[in-house]
């Protein structure tokens, strides 16, 4: 028997939209969609989220709500979370509830571990492992995740979620305190970024597919090209000398597929490349699937994971 499901991820960057056939265990993909929307824009400035970044993100809730129609899902039975942004911003409860006022959609704020633990059965639910033991990294757009975890009956046995991710680092490379913010962190979270140092590593979200994209030079995003990649460090390293000082503008010149990201890959850029030299990787393994998988393949979210 199967069952179609809908879930939507609501990030610091970016909102994304997964509609799934469940059968047996096993996902059938039949919409994937995304948004970018800046929520987690300024937010360490100002504490809220913006007029802008509220619109934007409600406007992309309610096309998703329609498309989730379309196969006969409503809104109440769509499985909506929100991660560090919403979690951060003062605002965010109030933009729920209106959220669920007018559409009808229930945003789940879930907390670091919940978002850890459906990062984790996403991608362990659609990748291949060759180990036993593999490290995760998944760069959001406001926090970032390091996972260990063990492939073969999905018991994670490590995790730390850091208050990094490409959207707070864009911020402080444009307010010229990058390295005295990214050092704090590491400082902060030291012992624990010890204890993750590791030759290979598997990464998630939106900036790591859009490093992976660029490494292939390519204009538009071929995800299947992507999924699966392995970057060397040298690779990020190229990355990193050829692109790391570009404007906006000139991102998206080179890399029209980046759209609304081009604003703020600059900081991803700067954050992978700084983390993979501080964990001392060889290489990183690219997947594109992660919380919204999770969470479509759970099927629902648990009322003690909620923030």
């Amino acid at each position: 028997m199967s069952e179609l499901r809908a879930s939507i991820d609501i990030g610091s960057n970016s909102i994304l939209l997964l509609v799934a056939e469940i059968k047996d265990g096993l996902l059938q993909e039949k919409e994937k969609l995304f948004e970018i929307t800046f929520l987690g824009k300024d937010l360490d400035k100002t504490g809220t989220f913006s007029e802008e970044s509220m619109k934007l993100s409600f406007e992309a809730l309610s096309s998703y709500i329609k498309v989730c129609e379309k196969y006969g899902i409503t809104p109440d039975k769509i499985i909506a979370t929100a991660t560090e942004a919403s979690r951060v911003a003062k605002n965010a409860r109030d933009f729920y509830a209106d959220v669920y006022e007018k559409l009808g959609l229930k945003v789940n704020i879930i907390s670091p571990a919940a978002e850890i633990y459906y990062a984790t059965k996403g991608i362990l639910g659609n990748t291949e492992f060759d180990s036993e033991f593999v490290t995760i990294m998944d760069i959001g757009g406001a926090s970032t995740e390091l996972i260990k975890v063990n492939t073969k009956d999905y018991t994670i046995t490590d995790a730390i979620s850091m208050p990094v991710g490409a959207v707070r680092c864009t911020t402080w490379l444009n307010d010229n305190h990058f390295v005295q913010s990214l050092q704090k962190v590491f400082i902060d979270f030291r012992s624990e970024l010890d204890k993750f140092q590791t030759k290979e590593i598997y990464c998630v979200a939106g900036t790591i597919t859009s490093l992976g994209n660029m490494h292939l030079e390519r204009k538009e995003f071929f995800e299947d090209d992507v999924h699966g990649m392995k970057l060397k460090v040298e690779d990020i390293d190229q990355l990193f000398k050829k692109y790391s000082d570009l404007s906006p503008e000139k991102y998206l010149e080179l890399f029209p597929f980046l759209g609304k990201r081009s604003e703020s890959i600059r900081g991803g850029l700067h954050l992978t490349y700084h983390l993979a030299h501080r964990l001392f990787l060889k290489t990183m393994t690219i997947s594109t699937y992660g919380l919204r998988y999770g969470t479509l393949l759970e099927g629902k979210i648990k009322e003690e994971e909620i923030y």
